[in-house]
């Protein structure tokens, strides 16, 4: 019985690439409370992806640029995309726009983290969707199998418009609102 539940929930966590987990109210941990984190990595090695929804109260996009060494009058918010990595700077962007090292994830939104990327998007090549995320949010290969098992994560997908024009408790709010429609839509 117990290779059958594995076997269930690795099944169940096979389908994360391009969806978001959407922290329950019972996470407590400062980092992912009321969090929606868009996963772009899901492998026997680990599962990867971006909270999208909190934004870094102290850096805007205007200076997180200069301080590269770029200069543009862009001034979006940054995303706190995770703990790991913190230095790390990634774009997630609706596909139709790339760079020398872009991820595509599925048929609407890739990722993309490079110097080019930056070049790009200061001289107004913009892709029509974006968010930029500082770090990213890490889990062991059986993590994320055992933290939705103990109900710590819903998983939906989004539209882009949310995802893109939405954050804050809003963007978590819509999310719970999807996988609360998604889950009814089961039944009829």
């Amino acid at each position: 019985m117990r290779f059958l539940d594995e076997q269930q929930s690795h099944r169940s966590c096979m389908d994360l690439v391009g969806k978001c987990l959407v922290a329950r109210p019972n996470i407590i941990d400062p980092f992912f409370k009321r969090s929606v984190v868009f996963i772009y990595e899901h492998s026997k090695g680990g599962t990867m992806g971006f909270v999208i929804n909190k934004r870094k109260p102290d850096i805007m996009l205007r200076d997180l640029l200069n301080d590269r060494g770029f200069d543009t009058a862009q001034n979006d918010p940054v995303y706190n995309g995770g703990p790991v990595n913190p230095r790390a700077v990634c774009m997630v962007h609706s596909t139709g726009w790339q760079s020398s090292n872009t991820m595509i994830i599925n048929d609407q939104i890739s990722v993309t983290s490079d110097d080019l990327m930056i070049y790009k998007f200061v001289n107004g090549d913009i892709p029509n969707g974006y968010k930029f995320c500082i770090g990213s949010a890490v889990w062991h290969p059986k993590q994320i199998v055992m933290e939705l098992q103990a109900n710590h994560w819903l998983v939906t997908e989004l539209s882009l418009h949310k995802i893109f024009d939405y954050d804050g408790r809003e963007l978590w709010d819509m999310a719970i609102e999807a996988n609360a429609k998604e889950t009814i839509d089961k039944f009829f």
